[in-house]
């Protein structure tokens, strides 16, 4: 009998088993918009002490589609802190029959090293399964790990996309006697649960159940602000015998100087040298500006990352040998030049990157990915980008701009922010010379002047490609139908706010329309904006206008037209004007000589779900300004 009940009872529970492989089961209402379901997504993290943990996930995927086929590869970093002591995984079909059992052979094992990575202890572990040739099917994988850099704790997002449905979320933490958990819980149903465990420590168990997939709106916030996410940190940890408390940001910064402290000492010779270089500069700003230029001039950068080095600098007198450093080598060397010359500065911590977004502020926490220098001077402060080559001195554009980083103080530590970079900082003022022809072909000489965040990827491009890969570069980027790109030049411009400026030649083919005596011309030849997407249903999430909607672009654009022709009716100015910015064009006409100046400024900012239906009227009423034609009439 008891055998018999065994056995039922072990049927069941392997029936049960193979039921999140099978996908005939799913509930229609996690397919809509899904591209994949998470069968399965658990999470366990023990921690065993201040210097040790575990972790084991375990997936279980169902794809859908060739655009959920991603879900059939794992990839795992690991380094000389953090081992992965199990990776395995399987492939089932639809009916949940296991087709495929991962073997060692399938696993690839290779380092992350790049060109700009000189050292790095980093290692990566992939698998992945073959492309399927029906949908839907199943991947499993189970990943385990022991992590001895407890300065990080893991962020827990099993929906970590759009288009990505979830069956069961589990995620647990255990934490021993004498060891507290922080955490901060973000677009979650239900709250966790937290019980006293055996060991007197506490668990802590999150779960998700049935959550449709997303699909992000046109301009929505991040997506950390919109898909469930948990965030946990220690409040004590060690590092390689560096022991650490955090509880404030003030204690994270007070860890990250006790790492550093005392690495700022350069050679004497290196010091007399800085003392001569700026001995005929009397204010702070062009000291620093000379030992910037000294910096970019001396320096190169390299990533290093070996160990806690990822967070302990190299010393100053090796920079000042080797003349290469990674970020916070090259911060603390600049430190140093600069308090040769008598200037106080200081490392700030910062989330960096062009669409990353800001650190949760109220979470002190290991966030950071980047270094910068901050001099404080009165209401002139300066960041200095020290892994920068070309832009100058102050200048740090989207890459870590607007946003907040934490200033390292001996004690103190506190967060500031960046700077934010305005309209009028970010600049496209172009002028164009267009002659026409009869048939409606047209040449065209164009300058063009960009500043701050307009100028930043052209920066970029002159000093990563050669001639011919930036006049590729340069092709894609012109939006004109038809067009010969004769010849293109640039120029850097000094300054605090950095500029380039761009020369084109264009021969226009055809862009005006000769139809019988009339020549019609459209009066927008680069700077079109396109319409915003309309809504389709009723809009959930704020309107985002990050950054980089912070400009103001402006175009004079003078046609000189063939002999003979006349306007047919006369083109009244524009004027549109929104929360979101201001619209302006206007005509004029001497003779064969007509001029087009058109005027654009928009403003970045968050606004309510509701105005993005004014936000689509306004880009729609400028889209339609810009695509205005010009009649005229050949005169006898």
């Amino acid at each position: 009998m008891r055998k018999i009940l065994f056995l039922t009872l072990l049927m069941s529970q392997t029936a049960w088993a193979q039921v999140e492989y099978q996908a005939g089961i799913l509930l229609p209402a996690l397919k809509e918009n899904a591209h994949a379901i998470v069968r399965r997504h658990e999470t366990t993290f023990t921690v065993k002490s201040a210097e040790e943990a575990t972790q084991r996930i375990r997936t279980v995927v169902t794809v859908l589609d060739e655009q959920g086929d991603d879900h059939a590869k794992m990839v795992v970093g690991y380094d000389k802190l953090s081992r992965v002591t199990n990776l395995d995984g399987a492939l089932y079909d639809a009916s949940g029959k296991q087709i495929k059992k991962l073997k060692k052979a399938d696993i690839d094992d290779y380092n992350t090293y790049t060109d700009y990575n000189l050292f790095d202890d980093n290692r990566v572990k992939s698998a992945s399964f073959p492309k399927q040739p029906t949908y839907p099917y199943t991947v499993e994988f189970i990943i385990e790990t022991t992590e001895r850099n407890l300065m990080f704790y893991p962020t827990w997002i099993p929906q970590n996309e759009e288009h990505l449905a979830i069956e069961q979320a589990t995620f647990t933490v255990n934490m021993p006697q004498g060891l507290t958990l922080r955490y901060k819980e973000m677009n979650l149903p239900t709250a966790g649960v937290q019980t006293p465990s055996s060991d007197g420590g506490k668990t802590y168990v999150w779960k998700l159940i049935n959550c449709p997939a997303v699909e992000f709106e046109p301009l929505s916030p991040p997506a950390r602000e919109q898909l469930p996410i948990v965030y946990t940190a220690p409040t004590d940890f060690e590092v390689q015998q560096y022991k650490g408390k955090i509880t404030t940001w003030n204690d994270l910064g007070r860890f990250y100087h006790s790492l550093n402290d005392g690495r700022d000492r350069i050679p004497e010779d290196l010091r007399q040298h800085v003392i001569d270089l700026t001995k005929n500069e009397t204010t702070t700003v062009g000291k620093v500006r000379k030992l910037y230029s000294f910096l970019q001039e001396q320096t190169r950068y390299v990533s290093i990352q070996l160990g806690i080095g990822g967070w302990q600098t190299i010393e100053a007198e090796r920079v000042a040998v080797s003349k290469y450093g990674d970020c916070k080598a090259l911060v603390n060397y600049t430190k140093a030049l600069l308090k040769a010359a008598g200037v106080v500065a200081y490392p700030a911590l910062v989330r960096a990157g062009d669409n990353e977004s800001d650190i949760l502020t109220d979470f002190p926490s290991f966030q950071f990915n980047h270094i910068i220098l901050c001099v404080p001077n009165g209401r002139d402060t300066l960041f200095l980008e020290c892994t920068d080559g070309h832009n100058p001195a102050g200048y740090v554009g989207d890459f870590t701009g607007s946003r907040h980083v934490l200033l390292i103080l001996p004690d103190g530590s506190r967060l500031i922010k960046t700077p934010i970079y305005r309209s009028v900082d970010n600049l496209q003022q172009r002028k164009i010379a267009l002659k026409l022809t009869e048939q409606g072909d047209a040449t065209a000489d164009v300058l063009t002047h960009y500043t701050g965040l307009q100028q930043d990827e052209y920066t970029s491009m002159l000093h990563q490609l050669n001639n011919n890969d930036q006049r590729s570069w340069l092709l894609k980027r012109i939006h004109i139908p038809a067009f010969e790109l004769n010849t293109f030049a640039y120029k850097e411009l000094s300054g605090p706010v950095p500029a380039v400026k761009e020369s084109l030649g264009l021969m226009v083919r055809r862009w005006a329309t000769v139809s019988g005596t009339r020549l019609f011309l459209p009066l927008n030849l680069m700077s079109a904006l396109s319409p915003a997407t309309p809504l389709t249903q009723p809009r959930k999430t704020p309107v985002d206008l990050g950054p980089n909607y912070n400009f103001e672009d402006s175009d004079t654009i003078t046609y000189q037209l063939p002999k003979g022709y006349l306007p047919e009716y006369k083109i009244d100015p524009v004027n549109i004007e929104s929360k979101f910015g201001q619209y302006t064009t206007q005509l004029a006409i001497d003779g064969d000589r007509v001029t087009y100046t058109r005027h654009v400024t928009m403003h970045a900012g968050r606004f309510p779900a509701t105005a993005y239906t004014e936000w689509v009227d306004f880009r729609k009423k400028v889209a339609k300004a810009d695509r205005v034609q010009m009649v005229f009439v050949k005169s006898n």
